[in-house]
């Protein structure tokens, strides 16, 4: 694996995000850690800066659904690092509520938030690399596929990114790969706090979904994501780290 590519990581501020964004930190990409929550994105970039080199590493706050912010955080990672290669997209929100009781506003910033944030994300992403090869991920949910209660925007959102990647996969082939990494269980503190995990049924419950039997680790994450920016051969394609919780 090249340890000169710059990386793009979008909700790099917190979860998954965040440690993909230390792992590829810690392996010797130039990283743009891309946060909305000025307290939390500052903490992660002091956290990375103290194990790596700081001047391999930059922080950017942007709103992704707003289109000159996601052009001027690309902007400041060619100007900084000369250009950019890889764009991993975590960047997104819940706001959860039976269908009956969603609002204009919370379906709309969900879907903001998630994709349209990769719809301008991406293209931003190839606008700024125009001429070498590169590498998207997206980053959905099987929800996306087989719903869940109080989450329509949330889902519809990520069934949206499963599509987009397959669009994106068939125009910008053979540049730019593009791949969706579909997590599950994994041990971050939102599924922690959405499923219980922390109480001894919650986490019965859970395991009990699991043919693999425990949780997912940010490891397992890490090493799915390193095989789909590298993958030559490899577009289109959605990629489960979930433990085989689901099937597809």
């Amino acid at each position: 694996m090249s340890e000169d590519r710059v990386i793009v990581i979008t909700g790099a501020s917190n979860g998954l995000g965040a440690e993909v964004a230390e792992h590829f930190a810690l392996k010797g990409f130039r990283v743009l850690i891309h946060y909305l929550n000025e307290a939390r994105g500052q903490a992660v970039f002091d956290r990375i800066a103290a194990q790596v080199d700081p001047g391999r590493l930059m922080k950017h706050q942007a709103d992704v659904g707003n289109r000159e912010q996601v052009r001027a955080m690309f902007d400041a990672v060619v100007d900084r690092f000369g250009r950019v290669d890889i764009l991993i997209n975590f960047a997104g929100i819940n706001r959860d509520a039976p269908f009956l009781e969603l609002t204009d506003e919370m379906w709309d910033s969900v879907q903001s938030a998630h994709l349209k944030g990769h719809f301008l994300c991406c293209q931003e992403y190839v606008f700024h690399n125009p001429d070498r090869p590169g590498a998207i991920v997206t980053v959905a949910a099987a929800c996306g596929q087989i719903g869940r209660l109080n989450g329509a925007n949330f889902c519809s959102a990520k069934g949206g990114i499963l599509a987009l990647t397959k669009c994106l996969a068939r125009e910008l082939a053979p540049r730019i790969r593009v791949n969706c990494l579909v997590p599950g269980s994994v041990r971050t503190q939102e599924v922690i706090d959405r499923y219980a995990l922390d109480t001894k049924e919650g986490l019965a419950r859970e395991l009990g979904s699991l043919p693999m039997s425990r949780l997912g680790e940010f490891e397992d994450v890490n090493r799915i994501v390193e095989c789909m920016i590298d993958a030559e051969f490899t577009t289109g394609a959605s990629f489960y780290v979930n433990g085989g919780q689901y099937m597809n």
